[in-house]
């Protein structure tokens, strides 16, 4: 089922009568409230955004009776393309918020208390110079506590990139360590993004391949695929790749929505899982008030399946790598795996991530078919190389 959750047209409150987007469901579990987190703006061009927070009930209704500011367009500083993106969770230890939003050329961490005050904020990234903003997930505990995961695109968009937040929960020792890139982008992959680790480490991007906004995923392991009684820590994942596949075939979405993006998955606040997203549908048309093409934001949302974490339902997942070694690749049961190289490499392989047994396999110039390799393949070659690679469920 596919349902509106705000559209302007609709909105009686002027300061979100622009466009809203970048939707974000946060459970604060002390008081039992969902709140919606999402960026809106009144500004006919778009770009003087501003971050809100308003409570979500079951029959996902906003409450806009309720809504909180909590990032005005001119904090912390006037910048001419503001809070493009707000992603964040709730810390029931410490009764806080943790909010991320790319404002400007910077990527800012905030804290806000359990009424929404502001305590503190950091640059976290100096020119981010991305409007996609940082999703980020903590992990926890015991090895990696205080230790949160994020995931945006990498500057030039060829790639997304991994990062870690150390003492996610301490303002003061917070810092950020850039981890490399995670997957390849199939398609530039610009904008708003989401992941989860639960059931699986996947991640939901925006791509724009031909100017069509559309959704993406790249799908990555499960929890105990990576972790073992020999590994225990995420700095696991600096040595795995995802590939990635199309998500529009699995959703029930036409053309009306003529762009699609922003992609937030979640099972709040009903329990049902589902994925919230932003359409544009006016990005085909020049506005008579500003001269400029159309991004009226709506924010929707459809009710998906487990499906969508089964690698088998995208049929194929593509990649792409450029170097002289990868990551291990994930190719969960894998029928044919395609890779069109310009040189030639070596292709390793191993069953499980942990496994200290390896085989390789010599691939060649040109085009080639393996059949029904392992879960763990990687390309090794004495020399830099291009590759394509192709995996068929």
């Amino acid at each position: 089922m596919i349902k509106p959750i705000l559209l302007p047209q609709k909105i009686q409150n002027n300061e979100i009568k622009g466009g809203v987007g970048t939707p974000y469901i946060i459970y604060d579990v002390k008081r039992d409230k969902h709140w919606l987190l999402f960026t809106g703006w009144n500004d006919p061009i778009g770009l003087k955004r501003e971050g809100f927070v308003a409570p979500i009930d079951d029959s996902m209704n906003v409450d806009l009776s309720a809504l909180i500011k909590i990032l005005p367009s001119d904090f912390p500083e006037n910048v001419n393309y503001s809070n493009n993106a707000v992603r964040g969770f709730y810390n029931e230890a410490k009764d806080e918020f943790y909010i991320t939003s790319s404002h400007g050329k910077n990527l800012y961490f905030l804290v806000f208390d359990s009424n929404w005050k502001l305590k503190g904020y950091k640059n976290l990234i100096n020119d981010f110079n991305k409007d996609s903003g940082l999703a980020i997930r903590p992990t926890g505990a015991y090895l990696n506590i205080k230790d949160a995961i994020a995931v945006s695109p990498s500057n030039e968009f060829s790639s997304l990139e991994l990062y870690v937040i150390r003492n996610v929960d301490d303002f003061e020792k917070l810092n950020i360590e850039d981890w490399g890139k995670i997957g390849a982008s199939w398609g530039k992959s610009n904008d708003v993004l989401d992941f989860t680790l639960i059931p699986r480490f996947q991640i939901f991007v925006e791509a724009t391949p031909m100017s069509k906004w559309l959704l993406q995923t790249y799908v990555g392991p499960s929890m105990d695929e990576v972790f073992s009684d020999n590994i225990s820590s995420i700095d696991a994942f600096k040595n795995v790749s995802f590939l990635q596949g199309s998500l529009m075939p699995l959703l029930g979405l036409d053309d009306s929505f003529t762009q699609v993006g922003h992609p937030h998955y979640t099972t709040e606040p009903d329990g049902k899982p589902k994925l919230l997203f932003a359409s544009f549908r006016d990005t085909y048309s020049s506005r008579p008030d500003t001269g400029k093409e159309g991004y009226t934001h709506e924010i929707w949302m459809e009710y998906v399946d487990n499906t969508i974490f089964d690698p088998k339902s995208y049929n194929e997942l593509r990649g792409k790598f450029k170097g002289t070694e990868s990551r291990w690749f994930y190719l969960p049961n894998v029928r044919k795996l395609f890779i069109s190289i310009n040189n030639d490499a070596k292709l390793i392989l191993k069953t499980a991530f942990d496994d200290k047994n390896t085989e390789s396999l010599e691939i060649k110039k040109g085009i080639n078919t393996i059949e029904n390799p392992v879960n763990w393949v990687k390309i090794s070659s004495q020399n830099e190389i291009d590759a394509i690679i192709k995996a068929v469920f």
